[in-house]
């Protein structure tokens, strides 16, 4: 992936998280008064700090640490970009709260579902990468991976009348929840396996320890509407980001 495409998909993320953080605080503000105060506080706040760790760790990543010289590191533009996007969740709470709608319901669907399943899969091609995958193969599989997670998106059963839709979007078909939970247990496990192997170096170790972090704390922010599971979510989230950069500091990955 060239610089330039890199800092594309890096400024596309930056305008996003703004974009977000903006319809956040327009609703924090508009909620001080109004019964959706508290719903407010537990859906707005995960997805907000969601955004920033991964908006921040992408920033450093790209700049200071040159995170672009390991294969693994391919993915990690597009990655951050796609779990930044699935954070488009939050708008029906905006539109509950402010009473202005930005898109339409059908289009968040489209949205959150096909970036929740994409990044899924780039977790679980990132895995593939500490086993060997070629690097070579990494922009023909993402593409597909792209293709394949919109069209499943567009096929999702999902309505926006739906009860898990009034505060975010949420996975309502159980088929495709499935698909996103073992996609995710897929890589999770691959990462571990990469990280206890016998033959497996320091850095290696780390940097998949990184990446396991990541995946599971990706998906209990992402996928799971619950205040409990997203607090734990972020925690591990937050601990991966932080190995990551730390890692890529001491060896440039």
């Amino acid at each position: 992936m060239s610089k330039g495409v890199r800092f594309t998909i890096n400024l596309i993320q930056g305008l996003i998280t703004m974009a977000l953080t903006f319809i956040a605080v327009v609703a924090f503000i508009a909620s001080e008064d109004g019964h959706l105060a508290s719903e407010t506080r537990a859906h707005l706040w995960p997805a907000l700090i969601h955004i920033w760790i991964t908006f921040l760790t992408s920033l450093l990543l790209i700049t200071r640490y040159r995170a672009n010289l390991g294969s693994e590191a391919k993915i990690l533009p597009v990655l951050f970009l796609t779990i930044v996007l699935a954070n488009i969740k939050i708008l029906p709470l905006h539109q509950a709260i402010t009473g202005t709608f930005i898109l339409s319901g059908e289009t968040l669907n489209f949205i959150y579902h096909g970036s929740l399943l994409y990044a899924s899969f780039l977790f679980l091609i990132g895995s593939l990468l500490f086993l060997r995958l070629s690097p070579s193969r990494i922009i023909f599989i993402t593409f597909v991976g792209a293709a394949g997670s919109a069209l499943l998106a567009l096929l999702v059963p999902s309505s926006p009348n739906d009860p898990s839709f009034l505060l975010e979007v949420g996975v309502s078909d159980p088929l495709f929840l499935s698909i996103c939970i073992t996609l995710t247990a897929l890589a999770g496990l691959t990462y571990l396996v990469t990280a206890v192997g016998e033959h497996t170096n320091r850095e290696t170790r780390f940097k998949t320890l990184a990446f396991l972090f990541l995946t599971v704390g990706n998906a209990f922010v992402s996928i799971s509407q619950r205040t409990f599971y997203n607090i734990i979510g972020l925690v591990l989230y937050g601990a991966g980001a932080t190995i990551l950069v730390l890692v890529s500091r001491s060896y440039h990955i």
